[in-house]
């Protein structure tokens, strides 16, 4: 390969000047910035910098800065392959690879993905409902209320009360019933723990806001699920004999029979299921068992 190139615009290569003299004086004829330069050939600018000023300790290993002056010339319209001919003439640098390469730290800014900021939300969502149902008693504790009393039969020495058991039923929970007054001989059973009703219509109505799922008994299809605020009330078709209820806060509903309020169906925060929607059924589960 010739000494003496020529390249566009009168530039030579391989007279007196050293070749970074030469990429020099091409670049400022193009009218062209170094930064511009390193941008456009991903070589970073203290490389170039250090090409031109002939300052080859600074620069990485033989074939890397071989590889630069290459994109540095072809960049400026020069011939590549003569300018690194001319270079490694020049350059003392020992022609092997060094075990690290010296790369120009690149900023990397990074910002949340979209999928990571939806999946933040939904996570939210979820707390947030998580609360909710909490605070409306859908993870109601287990927590049994007291047994029904009644006052001891008349004749009774001690006037003790006994507790009254509730008959076997699906999930059954005992009533908290209110003894008589002291003093009152004739009433050996609490108006409130009167059986109810065995037939009519039967209509749940929330006294505070309570979670419910009405169900049918043999398939588990929901007929009715959601949050019942206070004041709402669900009617029982007539023509449903297979309808269960489900709550989280069985004291906070009221249910009535024939337009007769029978017992509460449990504590105030407490969790029943598989209460039978049906006169008899709600009949058997308020009904005292003999001791």
């Amino acid at each position: 390969m010739s000494d003496e190139l020529e390249s566009q615009e009168g530039i030579e290569l391989g007279g007196s000047r050293h070749i970074g003299e030469v990429l020099k004086a091409r670049r400022l004829e193009l009218g062209r910035e170094l930064a511009d330069i390193a941008h456009q050939t991903r070589v970073p600018q203290r490389h170039l910098t250090a090409i031109e000023a002939g300052q080859h300790d600074t620069l990485p290993a033989l074939p890397y800065t071989i590889g630069f002056v290459k994109s540095y010339a072809r960049i400026l319209g020069l011939d590549a392959d003569a300018s690194a001919e001319q270079f490694r003439r020049e350059t003392t640098k020992p022609d092997r690879v060094v075990p690290t390469i010296d790369h120009e730290p690149i900023e990397d800014v990074r910002v949340p993905t979209r999928a990571a900021a939806l999946l933040g939300i939904v996570l939210l969502g979820v707390v947030a409902l998580a609360v909710a149902a909490w605070s409306l008693g859908w993870f109601g504790g287990d927590e049994e209320p007291p047994p029904a009393v009644a006052a001891a039969p008349a004749g009774s020495d001690d006037g003790a009360t006994v507790a009254m058991d509730t008959p076997p039923a699906p999930l059954p929970e005992p009533v908290t019933e209110t003894p008589p007054a002291a003093g009152t001989a004739d009433a050996a059973i609490p108006a409130s723990a009167a059986a109810p009703p065995a037939s009519g219509a039967i209509v749940v109505t929330a006294r505070e806001d309570a979670w419910v799922k009405i169900y049918e008994a043999g398939s588990g299809r929901s007929v009715f699920q959601g949050v019942m605020a206070a004041g709402d009330r669900y009617d029982v078709p007539g023509d449903r004999q297979d309808l269960l209820l489900w709550t989280g806060r069985a004291g906070a509903l009221d249910v009535m029979v024939g337009g007769t309020a029978i017992p509460p169906l449990g504590a105030a925060t407490q969790t029943v299921r598989d209460v039978p929607l049906t006169a008899a059924g709600l009949a058997a589960r308020a009904q005292p068992r003999p001791e």
